[in-house]
């Protein structure tokens, strides 16, 4: 015997993670630096970009490295998911 939660209604629409729309979330750091989702990398993890640093030296030049969201909550977390601020 099964129950309905056990038996599929539809097949379900699987959608490969580089190729997902990127999550209207940004992460706030332990430092306040706000981080956005920025793409998905080749192994299709998120990949995220910090592009207004609370400390302007932090920006650096040239191209970002590619920090995933793992990276990130390692290096600076505990971070705090939020809904993107929309400007105004």
């Amino acid at each position: 015997m099964t129950t309905s939660f056990q038996t599929p209604s539809a097949t379900p629409h699987v959608v490969a993670l580089h190729k997902a729309p990127l999550p209207q979330t940004e992460f706030v750091d332990r430092n306040g630096n706000v981080w956005v989702a920025d793409r998905h990398n080749a192994r299709g993890e998120l990949v995220l970009a910090c592009p207004n640093p609370v400390d302007p030296e932090d920006a650096g030049e040239g191209e970002s490295y590619p920090w995933t969201l793992h990276e990130v909550q390692t290096a600076f977390g505990p971070l705090i998911a939020r809904s993107k601020q929309v400007a105004a």
